[in-house]
């Protein structure tokens, strides 16, 4: 029985390692390529990020669904969600979405201190430069579609046989590494979790894509959007350059800028109390976070099962593979 978990595991860690590997491959030939035939696409930031995202979701993860698909599933079971249970798991989500914000931004700022350079977030330099149509096509439509498809679908159904537990732990892990970079990781790792949990127990994927979108529309395309429509980082500039300079002069630019700030500052004061109240719903509803124990079988390893899980090939080259990502990423 160990031997077969062992190798079960295995599998599912080459699966997601080969796959990955398949997108930095075919997103650096896309690159190379389009630099050659179509220098001018590749030199937008729109144009480039749709081709790496299109060779993305359109090639690699595919491919990596296809692998995935190769290994022995099981269904799980399907049950209703309510709206309100719906709405209330959202909340939650949010939260816990932006506690794991806060933990990977003051890491990552520790160890900028440390290293005595800061550590950037790729994904905010990113989508600060895209057209809010493209980064909410890409974020807030295909990535939630693609990543509950492998990280929820295909990879909780080949580990819910062996405990609802490891199916969960699975679904954070492996979606928080495939992030890359620790900003992403720590509530990646977080929001992975919690959409697990929701799989495992309804068993309907629309639920947790829906989940996954509205979390995704928040975070990266209302919130760029208000950043933009608000002028508020043109306003910051000017009240930084006001504070330095101590030029009064400098105020006359700012204009409709105060109001920009203040409807941003409400916007953001919005945000705010709703993580705050999905915190909140998480800790009073803590009970009900309650994992089914796998068959009996396989608890009959007791404390080894862990060690089986994770201790085989496949599963450590993956997470070797992406914690290597990462640190090269810090010391960027």
């Amino acid at each position: 029985m160990e031997k077969e978990i062992r190798r079960h595991f295995s599998k599912i860690g080459f699966a997601y390692l080969a796959g990955s590997i398949v997108i930095y491959a075919v997103q650096f030939l896309a690159a190379m390529v389009g630099k050659k035939f179509v220098p001018g696409v590749m030199a937008d930031a729109n144009g480039s990020f749709i081709v790496l995202m299109l060779t993305m979701y359109g090639i690699s993860m595919p491919f990596m669904g296809w692998l995935v698909s190769r290994i022995p599933t099981q269904k799980i079971e399907e049950r209703k969600m309510t709206a309100g249970q719906w709405i209330i798991a959202f909340l939650m989500c949010y939260g816990l979405m932006y506690a794991g914000n806060l933990i990977g931004t003051a890491l990552t700022f520790g160890i900028g201190m440390v290293k005595g350079t800061g550590v950037d977030n790729p994904l905010v330099s990113t989508v600060m430069q895209l057209n809010p149509w493209v980064t909410f096509v890409i974020a807030v439509l295909i990535a939630p579609t693609a990543e509950e498809l492998l990280f929820r679908k295909f990879l909780t159904e080949r580990i819910v046989k062996y405990g609802e537990l490891a199916a969960v732990l699975a679904s954070g892990l492996f979606f928080g590494l495939f992030h890359g970079n620790l900003n992403q990781f720590s509530y990646a790792f977080l929001l992975g979790l919690f959409l697990g949990f929701i799989y495992v127990k309804t068993g309907k994927l629309r639920y947790t894509i829906g989940l996954h979108m509205a979390v995704n529309f928040i975070g990266s395309s209302l919130g760029t959007w208000m950043l933009r429509v608000t002028g508020y980082m043109d306003t910051m500039e000017t009240l930084t350059e006001f504070l330095n300079t101590k030029n009064l002069a400098v105020l006359a630019d700012l204009g409709n800028g105060i109001v920009g700030m203040f409807i941003f500052g409400s916007y953001a004061s919005l945000i705010l109390m709703m993580a705050g109240a999905g915190l909140i719903l998480t800790w009073l509803n803590r009970k009900k976070f309650v994992c089914c124990a796998p068959e009996e079988k396989v608890a009959s390893l007791g404390k080894k099962k862990a060690a089986v899980m994770i201790g085989n090939p496949g599963i450590l080259l993956y997470g070797a593979f992406w914690i290597g990502i990462m640190i090269w990423q810090l010391l960027q």
